[in-house]
């Protein structure tokens, strides 16, 4: 998916935005721990958790492991945005503001490579998300819950099929979810979601979407 945003722009963009902020106010309205004698704020994210410092904005996780790019521009992009409170609703990627627009983009690397790994097995939709400390959720014939942010959580739903009709999937948001990120960083927070589900699943491959 073509990005509409330059990796090296936008971190720096988001690095002064952070630098700019409250980081008490910040931590509060996003649920992230802020340690004031390292000056970082520390954020769960799936099963991993990473350190961001103050006002430098340097992203680390416990592992020592370098942290992808656009992993990064998410979580600055998460903890500079407005607080929000969920709805408890949930809507399709088409639903954010512009979002039909890239929907097939969105559709061909986020939901294709879900259906193919875990169309086929549900369960193992389950076993991944679960492991990335998501949960289960009654939805399709298997749903996770996974929180990539503190107060941000996404949903991701598997219909199995059958001998007349494919599999299929879906992957939600909470309705206000286009008060905390913008829509593109939902194209990229989806397929990122998508990725390290299938690597749990031991199929780090992603398939072409032709």
């Amino acid at each position: 998916m073509a990005l509409p945003y330059n990796l090296g722009v936008t971190l720096s963009l988001a690095a002064k935005k952070l630098a700019q902020g409250n980081p008490r106010q910040i931590a509060a309205g996003k649920g992230v721990s802020w340690d004031s004698e390292k000056q970082e704020f520390i954020l769960t994210s799936l099963n991993d958790t990473f350190r961001i410092s103050y006002p430098g904005a340097a992203i680390g996780n416990e592992q020592g492991a370098p942290v992808d790019p656009h992993l990064q521009v998410l979580i600055l992009h998460y903890l500079t945005g407005p607080a929000a409170t969920l709805e408890g609703e949930w809507i399709s990627f088409k639903e954010l503001p512009g979002g039909i627009i890239y929907q097939q983009p969105f559709y061909g690397r986020a939901v294709l490579p879900l259906v193919r790994t875990f169309g086929p097995n549900p369960a193992g939709l389950i076993a991944a998300g679960t492991a990335l400390a998501g949960r289960p959720v009654a939805h399709g014939d298997a749903a996770i819950e996974l929180c990539p942010f503190p107060q941000l959580p996404v949903r991701l739903v598997i219909w199995a099929g059958d001998e007349e009709i494919p599999p299929s999937a879906t992957i939600l948001f909470d309705a206000a979810a286009a008060t905390i990120l913008a829509t593109e960083d939902y194209a990229v927070l989806a397929e990122y979601l998508v990725k390290r589900l299938r690597e749990q699943a031991g199929e780090s491959r992603q398939p072409s979407s032709r």
